[in-house]
């Protein structure tokens, strides 16, 4: 991760251009990555814990993206390099098929391995010998799936020990972005042979859903046919939960980039979005 301060002269927006350099000369700095171009949203209002994407690719043609955070309203911003991540579907909400194998991890854990959870202690009235779920097999299944649909790239999922085989019985498993924003995942047990399926829809925000609201509002308002842009091609989704805010951007007809705030209403999604023409 990285500090910058990126306050545009005689603008309240961030000096884009600026960032895009910083982030470059940062990625050829920490690793051996060669950066062919960067993209990110311009006419950016200032705004403390506002979060962003940037699109890069590399030289081999390698692209990913790197998450901005707005650190106050004066310019300075963190940034963190994703990983390269799976495409997304166009499914509302993430989830997935009942599943028992155990697919291998998609993206390279950033922290050091967490120590084994202590097992959770077993009820007087569950039978000690039942059969147990192997709970590293769920962890790694919402893992993969997980970035595969939702376009965001996990650093790890935490799920409970020691779960007895119960048909239908639910638990919730912790998902943690490479960013640092978790959501749970529910999984249910679906079968006696271990079967399960799982969905996360807290806390999960569809950008087709917040362009589509971005598209009418400025067509039904300002009477203004707009192409909306959030995230990237490769991430339809954002983790974000109620007061917080992220940006996104319109074009107009004449090639006019228009600034877009969404403020996150509730958990399960509803957001106002805000513009200044």
């Amino acid at each position: 991760m990285s500090l910058a301060s990126l306050l545009a002269a005689c603008s309240p927006t961030l000096n884009t251009g600026k960032l895009e350099d910083e982030i470059q000369k940062g990625i050829e700095a920490q690793t051996d990555i060669n950066v062919s171009s960067i993209s990110c949203p311009t006419n950016v209002e200032l705004e403390e814990g506002d979060i962003f994407d940037c699109e890069v690719e590399a030289s081999d043609a390698t692209k990913f993206t790197v998450t901005v955070t707005q650190q106050d309203d004066e310019g300075n911003v963190t940034w963190k390099q994703n990983p390269v991540s799976a495409a997304s579907n166009n499914n509302d909400d993430t989830d997935s098929s009942d599943s028992t194998d155990s697919p291998g991890d998609l993206l390279p854990t950033e922290d050091p391995p967490s120590p084994e959870p202590e097992p959770e202690p077993t009820p007087s009235n569950v039978d000690p010998n039942a059969p147990r779920l192997d709970s590293s097999i769920v962890e790694s299944t919402i893992k993969e799936q997980f970035a595969d649909q939702a376009g965001i790239p996990v650093r790890s999922v935490a799920c409970p020990q020691n779960v007895v085989i119960n048909v239908g019985n639910k638990f919730n498993c912790t998902v943690k972005a490479t960013n640092g924003k978790t959501i749970e995942a529910v999984v249910t047990q679906t079968n006696e042979q271990g079967g399960f399926s799982w969905n996360a829809t807290s806390g999960l925000i569809s950008y087709d859903k917040v362009e589509g609201l971005i598209k009418t509002g400025l067509q039904d308002q300002e009477n203004l046919a707009v192409t909306p842009s959030c995230g990237t091609p490769q991430t339809r989704y954002i983790i974000a939960y109620s007061g917080e805010k992220f940006s996104c951007s319109a074009t107009d007809p004449n090639g006019r980039k228009i600034p877009i705030s969404v403020s996150v209403q509730s958990d399960d999604g509803q957001v106002v979005v805000n513009w200044k023409l």
